[in-house]
């Protein structure tokens, strides 16, 4: 039986579905200025932007600073019980209640979360020193690497690759600004449609 993306010296397609583990191996973000603020008591980091533009990539990310601390991903429709703890991570607070943010804070010394409104009003008055992170991947040079990575991770072995290079960086730009998740569904599809190792074509 023919191996999947085999033609093109893949394992998988490279900009499909990761789990949590793989998407901490792939991740291009640079947290050194945030790593150590948990240790205090009473901090809150808000990540903060809209969909796709790599909040949980730097959830993620920072997560690996505090691996012990508990990882909650929060859907629309959930209602979360929340037990004290020292540090906390939690992706899209968006899709809590008040009342649920609320017993959050209360239950946390500090935390780490991702959101798309600026919560730091409500955290203030809750008592946490509040530290906001507008993230964006807007420029050329830290999409590269993004893509690079993330096709040299499915890479099967030894050999060439497909590349995506900056005149397909610039035309994604173009069509999707900064939401990596919409660049990289799209350069799924044309992965998909690959006859052979060649720069990916947008």
């Amino acid at each position: 039986m023919k191996l999947p993306f085999i033609h093109l010296n893949l394992r998988f397609n490279p900009f499909g579905e990761l789990t949590l583990e793989q998407r901490k191996e792939v991740a291009i973000v640079d947290t050194h200025s945030l790593k150590k603020s948990l240790n205090k008591k009473s901090v809150a980091i808000q990540l903060l932007a809209d969909h796709g533009r790599g909040k949980t990539t730097y959830l993620f990310s920072l997560h690996k600073e505090y691996s012990s601390a508990p990882y909650i991903k929060i859907q629309v429709g959930d209602k979360p019980r929340f037990s004290p703890c020292a540090i906390r991570f939690v992706d899209s607070v968006e899709n809590m209640t008040k009342k649920s943010r609320i017993d959050l804070y209360k239950k946390s010394d500090s935390l780490a979360f991702t959101t798309h409104a600026d919560l730091s009003k409500e955290l203030i008055k809750h008592g946490f020193t509040v530290i906001t992170k507008k993230i964006s991947t807007a420029d050329e040079s830290t999409l590269m690497k993004i893509f690079s990575r993330r096709i040299r991770y499915a890479q099967r072995s030894e050999g060439e690759v497909p590349r995506i290079n900056l005149q397909a960086i610039k035309k994604l730009q173009r069509i999707y600004k900064d939401d990596v998740r919409a660049m990289e569904s799209h350069l799924y599809e044309k992965i998909q449609k690959l006859k052979g190792i060649e720069n990916v074509e947008v």
